[in-house]
């Protein structure tokens, strides 16, 4: 997958004027879809997670 980084916003830290990548859309329940976009940092961080996840079989969640 080739992966295009543009200079915008952090969704997850909101760091300002980073490169960031495009990882999909999101969704809310009220306001529809939107672009989400990450910094490095960030992505590394929810890349963590979903290794953890895979590693433990944890939900990535609490009900």
């Amino acid at each position: 997958m080739k992966t295009t980084w543009a200079h915008g916003f952090c969704w997850r830290c909101e760091a300002e004027d980073v490169p960031v990548l495009w990882l999909g859309p999101v969704q809310s329940d009220r306001e529809g879809t939107a672009p989400l976009y990450c910094c490095e940092p960030c992505i590394q961080r929810l890349e963590a997670l979903i290794a953890h996840h895979h590693r433990e079989g944890a939900p990535l969640y609490r009900s």
